[in-house]
């Protein structure tokens, strides 16, 4: 059935826009010798399969091939991108730059806001699962880093000030399930 309907939608225009899109996927690549393999890869591909007559049977799997494969890429590609936000930034500014920073800024030393992030990060975490214990651990990375960076750094904060429309980072269900356990915090 599904090669039915990819039949009714597989015309020249989708083609190109798959053929385009893969070819998106691919510059997206970090590593450059990846990126290459990847560009030979769909060239091939497409070049292989364009001689099929449009609605056979092999050019209608192809296709569904084709989109498959370049949706899986995607997914890595968000997971990876994912993944770097969610990563501890340890990064090391240049000596010059963090010497003239230092004599103009006295005041705090960078170790102490890496434990002060730490520890708001921790906080906002331990909020998020007790809150939503059935959270997936991606799940509460990404949300705690967007609570964060949209200034939600202490519970007390985000118990009175959050609203649903500041939760539209987070699936559907997550954010229903939040929002009635902030709403009967704040009955209370």
């Amino acid at each position: 059935m599904a090669t039915n309907a990819a039949a009714s939608t597989l015309n020249k225009t989708s083609i190109t826009q798959l053929f385009r899109r893969c070819l998106r996927s691919a510059h997206k690549i970090e590593s450059a010798s990846q990126r290459e393999t990847y560009m030979l890869y769909v060239r091939d591909g497409f070049r292989r399969n364009a001689d099929f007559p449009r609605n056979s049977r092999e050019a209608v799997l192809a296709y569904q091939d084709g989109l498959e494969q370049v949706e899986q890429m995607e997914y890595y590609q968000r997971m990876a991108k994912m993944k770097h936000y969610a990563a501890p930034r340890n990064i090391e500014p240049n000596p010059a730059l963090r010497a003239s920073a230092m004599a103009k800024q006295p005041s705090t030393p960078t170790e102490k806001n890496t434990k002060n992030h730490s520890s708001i990060h921790q906080n906002v975490s331990k909020w998020l699962v007790l809150n939503l214990p059935h959270l997936h651990a991606d799940d509460v990375e990404e949300y705690t880093r967007c609570l964060i960076d949209d200034g939600f750094d202490a519970e007390e904060f985000i118990v009175e000030e959050l609203r649903e429309d500041d939760l539209n980072f987070m699936k559907k269900a997550h954010r229903r399930a939040l929002m009635r356990q902030i709403l009967d915090k704040r009955a209370k």
